[in-house]
């Protein structure tokens, strides 16, 4: 689709687009009324005076208003505004629109930065001070919407349990030591969850007495003693065979019984989209955010090699880098894949039924599928993937700097991190076959121990 193709011809393939997913007839009619009737006096209303008099379905999709656009992100409940925002998010995903416009599950975050005070007071109470600071850090720092509505959840939580009208002075440390207990025995919460918690109090009343609304910081002292982190344990060989076994089998399946049984056409294109994710990930070790971003066109099954918008810096600055995939079977379930995808306007490589991108729910289910197949008890997710692969090259001796060119990653100290746990796995199990103790008795052993 054209970057500035007109409100008409966007919503033509739209509706192409709708038709594509099998949307049925009656339900199309539905989003056309919807979209030229309703939808189209929206854009009208709060288009500027000079503008309202020429034909609304020559504007540029480019200049639909934005406060139209946020409205519609808010999940209304107006039919209409439902209608719209699935038009836009097609539209964002096509291009045509700015992906920040994209809605995010931050609608009470939104809110509250709205409702938040422009001046701060000294008689400000503890929910008008979790937006003021939550406002905060969105305008002087670069955490992204899911970082600061945890944030927020910490400091709401904590405002209800205290009284969100209380003024913010009159917190005192007994109360933080009081709300920590609290979240230990009545929400059980773990160690390091407390610590988080308190964390996000610490940076938050320390935030005011920047500001000079608080003479001291009540959380000063406290300290949460966390357990002893274990290092995770990732899948061996075994099991990413038995993953990637099964996602080929189902593929094998539904492709000889789609042609006898009659099954519906999309299960064929599901399941070679299955197969085709389990091999990327096993062979790749590429992040969650990566292969939801991953686009068709970014592969190049000619050349073996694919170009991966990789995790950003803390500016989140996009990185690239280009991967080689030389592994026959991973090589062919892209293929396969690709010849029978459905025809799409969005760019990503993977689809959901619905001819949508596939996002991290879909991903987690395609793996909790191809896991239970497999016969694995334990939660399986890309990052658990993604962690079997980087330990597998360490033990095989891959150069760390190729690793990391591989993994993506910032600092070479990461790398290095799993070439320590395998050398000290080495050394456990070397220890293990040539202890001196196996060469005496074992009544020599307990006369010893006693």
């Amino acid at each position: 689709m054209p970057i500035d193709c007109s409100i008409d011809e966007a919503l033509r393939l739209f509706l192409e687009h709708l038709k594509q997913a099998g949307v049925t007839q009656r339900a199309l009619t539905v989003y056309a009324r919807a979209l030229h009737g309703p939808f189209t006096r929206m854009i009208l209303c709060q288009l500027p005076e000079a503008r309202r008099g020429l034909p609304i379905e020559s504007l540029p999709v480019s200049q639909i208003p934005q406060p139209l656009i946020h409205d519609c992100m808010r999940l209304s409940h107006p039919f209409s505004f439902r209608i719209g925002r699935r038009f836009l998010i097609f539209l964002i995903h096509a291009g045509c629109l700015d992906a920040s416009l994209l809605p995010t599950r931050s609608t009470v975050l939104l809110r509250a930065i709205e409702q938040a005070p422009t001046e701060l007071d000294p008689h400000l109470s503890l929910q008008q001070a979790g937006e003021a600071f939550v406002k905060h850090l969105s305008q002087h720092t670069s955490l992204l919407s899911d970082a600061l509505r945890v944030r927020y959840t910490h400091l709401k939580m904590f405002a209800r349990w205290k009284d969100p009208q209380c003024s913010l002075a009159s917190v005192r440390r007994e109360h933080i030591c009081d709300y920590l207990g609290w979240l230990e025995d009545t929400r059980h919460y773990r160690a390091v969850s407390r610590a988080g918690v308190l964390t996000e109090l610490r940076a938050f009343f320390a935030y005011f007495v920047t500001t000079g609304l608080l003479k001291s910081n009540p959380t000063n002292g406290f300290r949460v003693k966390k357990p002893k982190k274990q290092p995770p344990t990732a899948l061996d060989e075994e099991h990413l065979t038995a993953i990637l076994a099964s996602a080929y089998l189902d593929y094998r399946r539904v492709e000889q019984a789609a042609p006898r049984r009659g099954l519906p056409r999309c299960l064929g294109w599901l399941a070679a989209r299955d197969w085709a994710i389990v091999s990327l990930l096993i062979t790749s070790g590429i992040r969650t955010k990566e292969i939801m971003s991953l686009h068709a066109d970014a592969v190049d099954l000619q050349s073996r090699l694919i170009r991966i918008s990789g995790k950003g810096d803390r500016a989140h600055t996009v990185r690239q880098r280009i991967i080689p995939v030389s592994e026959p079977f991973t090589l062919g379930a892209l293929e396969s894949y690709l010849r029978i995808r459905p025809r799409c306007l969005y760019p990503h490589l993977f689809l959901s039924r619905r001819l949508q991108p596939l996002g991290h729910t879909g991903f987690t289910n395609v793996l909790k599928t191809v896991a239970t197949q497999a016969g694995i008890q334990n939660r399986l997710t890309i990052t658990e993937i993604r962690r079997a692969f980087i330990s597998l090259c360490a033990h095989k001796g891959i150069d760390p700097l190729l690793l990391r060119q591989l993994m993506g990653h910032s600092s070479l100290v990461t790398t290095m991190k799993y070439y320590l746990s395998i050398q000290q796995q080495q050394l456990k199990e070397l220890w293990e076959k040539n202890t001196p103790l196996r060469y005496f008795s074992p009544q020599e052993c307990k006369t010893w121990i006693l």
